[in-house]
């Protein structure tokens, strides 16, 4: 016997990215709210990423393994903007996650990010196939981080 309960804690929020180039007060601000679900099967990356994800604003649920992430975002979507998904996770992978996500079909399917641990560049064509529209390398680095976000959330 199984039983899945479902929240949800915040309604979704939209958010406005202004270009990298654009002068603010604060560059980061334009993340503050953003819905972000963070599967890692690390327990210390996974803390690392919430840690620089929070700081620069985002609301972060993290999750352990895909078949939690899967939970997380239920059968019709979600109110995640962002997921940003460990490809090697030790129950579901990352492709078999991004995978089944595609198939939900939904249109409040979150923006996939990839976090790979390997310099291969051979990655991406497979990262497309299942529908993960960015990319960020281990370690996590702030920089990149903000990049990556910026470029995947103005390319919608």
């Amino acid at each position: 016997m199984a039983l899945v309960l479902r929240f949800q804690l915040q309604p979704c929020i939209g958010i406005a990215i202004t270009e990298a180039g654009e002068s603010s007060e604060n560059p980061n601000s334009a993340f503050e709210g953003l819905q972000v679900l963070l599967a890692d099967g690390d327990n210390m990356n996974r803390a690392v990423s919430k840690k620089l994800l929070q700081k620069l604003g985002c609301s972060v649920t993290a999750v352990s393994s895909g078949f939690e992430c899967l939970n997380a975002l239920g059968p019709a979507g979600s109110c995640f903007q962002i997921l940003l998904l460990d490809v090697h996770m030790h129950d579901l992978n990352g492709f078999e996650v991004a995978s089944r996500i595609r198939k939900l079909r939904s249109r409040s399917l979150p923006l996939t990010i990839a976090v790979i641990a390997s310099d291969e560049d051979d990655f991406w064509e497979k990262f497309k196939e299942v529908g993960i529209n960015g990319v960020i390398r281990k370690p996590v680095l702030l920089p990149e981080l903000i990049d990556e976000l910026r470029r995947v959330l103005l390319q919608v």
